[in-house]
């Protein structure tokens, strides 16, 4: 089965790749084996050195539940609509299926004497807006609707994939969550006239909701219909379990249950609009009448000094369950006062208290199905993925991902879930290559009254090109002190498959090496003279060697002619290196790159026979920011291509999240005129890398010798700061620099 993607209209997303006559040049294959529960609509671009997957919708299957009991068999009017594609069952029989929510559903259908099922599996998608079901069943008597405050009529949902019929008669309500409130603009549904106590209900899935009010992005579920004082402490034992019946909160008789208490307290200050009491039921000859409070206020505080009423009833006749609602207001605490007793009237028994807001959650998911991108049987190296969000202050949107080669993500072949990712246009950082890759939407906000937005998604991939069909990689030793030269082995096993090429091998090392002994390659010890390699790089074994800088931490090895099977099928490589580490720990990732491919193809770790690419430090160097000068201290930035630039190299310890560090440059008179560009850094040592080109421009401390106008300054003396900004307040080291033509 295929659907065709579209890019979304929102935002930065209206851009379209069209083939012919107006058509989509690709699509996205929907493998019906696949979790029908989590699926994106996609479009696929095809781009100079590869494709890009453009993800604008999103989809996925809720399942709902219910069951009622009839006191006789009986012909009853169904009304039903959803918002997506729904069908609906009646005792394990498909009754109604559509896909229009705007659009109600009515149909006769034949219910049983005593229990009766009713399921319903929606496919909400993305672009739609509102979210849920509604549903109300009539006949004779009997009036069944969807609910999500009625204590006696359950409803409820799962996000988890249900294969086959027999989840539509099962008991769920062990298994399966209670439902919320939904989202349905009931003024735009025809076609049905549903009871008037019917209500929209929802779920929500790993507690993102897909089809908000923001043009459907992905966004925090919100905390409407969900029980929020379920768990909390209370005053009185039990009265937040959720357990309906038991343990209670007991009042004594008459009048002596006049001004008698329940305080709970909520983790943080949150926004909530209702507080509902709910009656213990009948046991014996009880009734809920009997049960049932007569009268009761609801009060709020922030810091149980000063308690403001928000509202109360008296006279209550909704025996089984009642509720006050207010406007949203912060509390941390809330209390409920029994405010009216009557003499000999008898003890009341309350099982629960309920608090509802309006506050989103504070994190939420959504994981993708696995993506094929068009093409199942092919691996793919991917490259690039970018997206687009909206971040409001305190809150966050971060990506993860993972790559295997089957639909069914419990194979082996799949790796875990990679670190999360805030900023956009990464590297794809998991193995490489592979058949299907999956990303996580990590939702997450520290105001509540905010959510983040995840409005689309970008993956760039190619199907040529592939460098390897497999490569792991580990280091050894796996300690070392920080600070210290340290000399590593670096072991890189490739599968070289017919076609596969290998042009460059980058490892990113903790640090710059300070040398480069040697490289084991096809059984031959190949010495390393100086680094970085001359141009004419090392001759050995019918090929040239070019061993340089490929970053600020990176080690190229570029093999002229590539790699390929032709060498081996199976190839292991060795490099001989001197390193320092300058933060805990550091992981000895490995990059390889095919002739003319700007996407790098990740390579694994090797976790056989306890190999790692990890190495942790032993002894911690006391120094944060130090070897701080000017490399050439004395440059020409005249364009003749010789001794034109300096880098202000320093050395940072200890720090392993990324940091701002500011490097500026004075005149003598200490008038600014220059400040660098530096991105935020981690501990390591940041060297003049002694290459020229673009290379030597990723020194976070390269100066060309002009000032932030973009015009080269005058010959002279010039003074230099770095400044880090760490744990214990910010450090600076100062230099001099001189500048001659």
């Amino acid at each position: 089965m295929f659907s065709i993607g579209f890019a979304h209209e929102h935002g930065p997303f209206n851009r379209r790749c069209f083939g012919e006559e107006g058509k989509m040049t690709s699509v996205g294959r929907r493998d019906s084996s696949l979790v029908l529960a989590l699926m994106v609509a996609i479009s696929i671009c095809g781009q100079a050195l590869g494709d890009t997957l453009r993800i604008g919708h999103w989809e996925q299957t809720t399942y709902y539940r219910h069951t009622f009991e009839a006191e006789e068999g009986v012909e009853a009017a169904l009304r039903v609509t959803a918002v997506g594609d729904y069908t609906l069952y009646i005792n394990g029989a498909q009754a109604a299926t559509d896909a229009n929510w705007q659009t109600a559903e009515e149909t006769l259908v034949s219910l049983e004497s005593g229990n009766n099922d009713i399921a319903i599996a929606v496919t909400s998608f993305q672009a739609e807006q509102g979210n849920g079901l509604l549903v109300s069943l009539e006949g004779g008597a009997l009036v069944v609707r969807s609910t999500f405050t009625d204590e006696t009529s359950l409803w409820y949902w799962t996000g988890d994939e249900q294969v086959g019929t027999d989840w539509t008669t099962a008991n769920v309500s062990g298994s399966w969550d209670r439902v919320r409130a939904g989202t349905i603009d009931r003024s735009q549904v025809s076609g049905g006239i549903f009871h008037p106590e019917t209500e929209a209900v929802a779920g929500y899935p790993n507690a993102v909701n897909l089809g908000s009010s923001t043009d459907g992005r992905i966004v925090l579920a919100d905390q409407r219909g969900q029980n929020i004082a379920l768990g909390l402490n209370a005053s009185e034992v039990g009265i937040t379990d959720g357990r309906i019946g038991t343990p209670v909160w007991s009042l004594p008789q008459g009048l002596g249950a006049l001004n008698r208490v329940v305080d709970l307290t909520l983790p943080d200050l949150t926004r909530i609009n209702r507080v509902r009491v709910i009656t213990k039921p009948p046991d014996g000859n009880e009734t809920y009448e009997g049960n049932s409070l007569q009268g009761y206020s609801v009060q709020i505080s922030e810091d149980q000094s000063r308690w403001i009423e928000m509202g109360g009833l008296n006279d209550i006749e909704d025996f089984v369950f009642t509720e006050v609602q207010f406007n949203a207001v912060l509390a941390r605490h809330v209390r409920v006062q029994v405010t009216q007793a009557e003499v000999g009237s008898d003890p009341a028994k309350v099982t629960e208290v309920q608090i509802y807001g309006v506050d989103f959650v504070p994190d939420g998911a959504f994981v993708s199905q696995p993506l094929d991108f068009g093409d199942a049987d092919a691996v793919k190296n991917f490259g690039r993925v970018r997206w687009w969000a909206d971040t409001p202050p305190s809150t966050s949107v971060a990506l993860q991902f993972s790559t295997g080669d089957s639909p069914d993500t419990t194979d082996g072949s799949w790796s875990s879930w990679s670190e999360p990712f805030e900023e956009s246009d990464i590297l794809m950082p998991s193995p490489e290559p592979r058949r299907y890759l999956r990303y996580r939407v990590n939702l997450h906000t520290e105001d509540l009254e905010f959510t983040a937005a995840l409005d689309s998604l970008e993956i760039d991939f190619e199907l040529a090109g592939i460098a390897a069909r497999d490569a792991s990689g580990s280091v050894e030793p796996n300690e070392a002190a920080m600070g210290v030269e340290t000399p590593f082995v670096y072991r890189l096993q490739l599968q070289l498959g017919e076609g596969d090429l290998v042009e460059t091998v980058r490892v990113r090392l903790p640090s710059q090496p300070s040398q480069v002994d040697g490289i084991i390659l096809l059984g031959e010890q190949i010495l390393v003279p100086e680094y970085p390699t001359s141009d004419e790089g090392i001759t050995a074994g019918g090929r040239t060697l070019h061993v340089t800088p490929g970053g600020v931490r990176d080690l190229d090895i570029r093999f002229d002619p590539p790699l390929s099977s032709a060498d081996a099928e199976e190839l292991d490589l060795e490099i001989t290196l001197e390193s320092a580490l300058y933060t805990d720990t550091h992981e000895f990732r490995a990059f390889l790159f095919s002739p003319g491919s700007e996407d790098p193809q990740n390579v694994r770790e090797r976790v056989v026979d306890d190999a790692s690419w990890k190495v942790v430090v032993s002894d911690v160097d006391t120094r944060d920011l130090f070897g701080v000068k000017a490399f050439p201290r004395v440059f020409t930035p005249n364009g003749d291509g010789i001794n034109d630039f300096t880098v202000f190299e320093f050395t940072l310890t200890k720090v392993t999240e990324p940091r701002v560090v500011d490097v500026e440059v004075f005149d003598v008179g200490g008038r600014r005129v220059r400040r660098l560009d530096t991105p935020r850094l981690i501990g390591g040592r940041y060297p003049n890398l002694r290459v020229g080109g673009d290379v030597a421009q990723l020194s976070p401390g390269f100066w060309d010798g002009k000032d932030d106008g973009g015009e080269l300054v005058a010959p002279g003396i010039y003074l230099f700061s770095v400044t880090a900004n760490l744990d214990t307040g910010d450090e600076t080291v100062t230099g001099v620099v001189y500048v001659a033509y």
